[in-house]
């Protein structure tokens, strides 16, 4: 049987898997796989866990876990502590008060070693801010290793309790978990990309095969003749497999995913076993050092590009020198001065259990006290970068008003619009207001969600029946599917969307039906991801022409007067809390109606042209009265809650403008 020695080999390819990483998130564009990196970890990290605990069994006949779990606190949290503390510090420094808030949480459950399902839960949150932004994203890779270490010993320790024939039982259980993840990673991957990349239960099967080459090449015979060609060729052919896979554009998440974990089993094996060029290179002093210290380099490499996209307007090659120079710099550190030191005090070693709970103890504590005291100053950066409309183009009403100091951009970023679940099965949940006068539908996305609470005021005070159809990420055209939703609300859309016109719509005997939608010919270029439900190829103009026409058809059949809203002036290139709680003054943030008109807008403008009892509404007139400035702040409310759309607060202010707009266009009876 093979003995487990260290091999300065995987150290190198520590610096392989870290650098992959850093230029990914630096944004070179040729790397677009370099994410690979992680999956590369993943694969090494359940290789080198698992020989560790193994040569334990074979020396002393058990584990003991006190001394595994104290040993990997002592290795990966003090250091993640004390990124977490500076970062939130900095971040204070060079963030606004509205992007430091949603970051609580993500700084929390790093800390708590739960950060990928954290994220998942983010990410299912249509309207949560932006996480891509947040500086401790990263540590969803380090909770997927944690949650491995904290079962894998484990389940080593109970077949070794429960089975005489624990060297069989290992590869097979190991198997059997392998296949399972790799299910899960398919299942989620048609469902829900996030939970395919953050969920334990979808990547697990790349630390368990990891894991079980562990196994097989603790029973490859010492001088085993094939062994160091095979490992040769392995490596030769691992290490530009691994390179191909971050380069290649275009390839499905999953693919490639799966292929770097067979990819980066493949390499590992090959290292372990021969000595050839692709060895040699890797075991090299500077790799090596780079390998050594890229903990370190990883947990810093991603708050220092994100505190540099905040305070420099860099390419891709600048962020990535300086992410690459700072970061490593930062992790050489920390690796000299607190990594080292506390792996080898001799005190903590004595200490197993005790050690293993004061460390999470620790950070528990610091997750609860000093992450939301530092992260919760309302305070103004530093750094101030506006939006990117200056007010020296169009003069804007409030000149230099100051933001005002008492707004609650907590309250605003985590506003929530709910509707009733309206479908064809269940025509009375629509109804969310009943009058004795004329019947208004709506029925949008999520720009059709945001005006449900001021519509419910009007109705009360005119005394109409609304009833409501809204999902978000799901547009009114009953043909189109934005395929950038998860798999689960795609469903949700097709169910409250398709025939619910025919089928639901004549069952409310609507006088006036609202089609309101988010514009998909924005800067944010959601058009890429619209699809026909039919599967038909169109451009997106096309699409949405054809598409917008023959829905607006379908439902002016059924009602007497159909209104489509006009697009709403937002934002769209900047985060508008954001912006106007790190600015000074309001016209920083002010955003300029565009002199080009919206492809989508024209369409609908023809679409109303074409059929007798179809029309437009502008509503830009009641919520951005200064034009052509819009302002962020009309009457001392805020305007929008993110870059997409309107605050609740604004639409209900601003109720009686809409009205006098709605029944201007006379499509309102009564």
């Amino acid at each position: 049987m093979s003995s487990w020695s260290y091999k300065p080999s995987l150290d190198g390819l520590r610096t392989v898997a870290v650098y992959l990483v850093l230029l990914y998130h630096a944004g070179i564009p040729w790397l677009g796989g370099g994410f690979i990196g992680v999956d590369l970890f993943f694969v090494l990290s359940g290789f080198l866990v698992t020989n560790v605990v193994l040569a334990e069994l074979d020396r002393t006949g058990h584990v003991r876990l006190g001394a595994f779990y104290a040993r990997r606190v002592r290795r990966l949290l003090p250091a993640a502590l004390v990124v977490i503390v500076v970062t939130s510090v900095v971040f204070v420094l060079v963030a606004s008060t509205a992007a430091r808030l949603p970051v609580i949480g993500d700084a929390q459950s790093a800390l708590l070693y739960v950060a990928n399902w954290h994220f998942i839960s983010q990410a299912d949150d249509y309207f949560a801010a932006g996480s891509d932004r947040s500086p401790f994203l990263h540590f969803w890779s380090l909770s997927v290793e944690e949650q491995f270490y904290l079962f894998f010993p484990v389940l080593v320790l109970a077949l070794t309790r429960l089975s005489r024939r624990r060297r069989a039982a290992l590869p097979l259980v190991l198997a059997v978990v392998l296949v399972a993840s790799m299910c899960c990673q398919v299942y989620w991957s048609g469902r829900d990309l996030n939970h395919a990349y953050y969920g334990t239960d979808a990547r697990l099967y790349q630390l368990v095969a990891g894991a079980l080459l562990a196994v097989a090449l603790r029973r490859v015979p010492a001088g085993t003749r094939w062994a160091r060609p095979l490992g040769a060729v392995a490596s030769l052919v691992g290490l530009p497999l691994v390179i191909a896979l971050a380069c290649v554009p275009h390839l499905a998440p999953t693919t490639r995913s799966i292929g770097a974990a067979f990819a980066s089993t493949t390499l590992i094996g090959g290292l372990m076993l021969s000595h050839g060029p692709v060895t040699r290179v890797l075991s090299m002093r500077v790799p090596v050092y780079l390998g050594r210290i890229s903990y370190g380099t990883y947990l810093w490499h991603w708050p220092v590009i994100v505190v540099l996209a905040k305070v420099l307007h860099a390419g891709p090659r600048g962020v990535a020198f300086l992410a690459l120079g700072v970061g490593t710099g930062l992790a050489a550190l920390s690796y000299e001065v607190l990594e080292m030191p506390i792996r080898q005090a001799r005190t903590l070693a004595r200490h197993r259990w005790r050690a293993a709970i004061a460390g999470v103890a620790v950070s528990a504590l610091v997750a609860v006290t000093l992450v939301p005291l530092t992260l919760h100053q309302q305070r103004k950066p530093v750094v101030v970068a506006g939006g990117p409309v200056s007010s020296r183009l169009v003069a804007s009403s409030t000149g230099r008003q100051q933001v005002p100091a008492d707004i609650d951009w907590k309250s605003l970023q985590q506003e929530k619009w709910d509707t009733a679940d309206c479908t064809a099965a269940d025509v009375q949940q629509c109804v969310l207001v009943r009058g004795d006068g004329p019947t208004l539908v709506i029925v949008g996305d999520s720009h059709a969600m945001m005006l449900v609470p001021m519509f419910e005021r009007l109705a009360r005070k005119h005394h109409f029946t609304l009833a409501v159809n809204a999902i978000a990420g799901c547009m009114w055209q009953e043909g189109l599917i934005n395929t950038r939703a998860p798999k689960d609300r795609r469903d949700d859309c097709t169910r409250h969307r398709v025939g619910w016109y025919e089928q639901a719509l004549p069952r409310l005997h609507p006088d006036l039906v609202l089609l309101a939608g988010r514009p998909m010919d924005g800067v944010d270029h959601l058009g890429r991801f619209v699809r026909r439900r039919d599967g038909k190829h169109q451009t997106l103009d096309r699409m949405t022409l054809l598409e917008s026409l023959a829905t607006a058809q379908r439902v002016s059949r059924i009602s007497p007067q159909t209104l489509i809203l006009d697009p709403v002036v937002v934002p769209e290139s900047f985060d508008p809390l954001d912006c106007l709680s790190g600015a000074r003054r309001i016209d920083q943030c002010a955003v300029p109606v565009t002199s080009r008109t919206r492809p989508s807008a024209a369409f609908y403008t023809s679409v109303a042209a074409r059929i007798d009892n179809v029309r437009t509404l502008d509503l830009n007139p009641a919520f951005c009265p200064g034009a052509p400035m819009c302002e962020p702040l009309v009457h001392g409310t805020v305007v929008w809650r993110d870059a997409a759309h309107l605050t609740q607060e604004i639409t209900v202010q601003q109720r009686h403008r809409v009205w006098k707009l709605l029944r201007h266009t006379g499509a309102l009876p009564g």
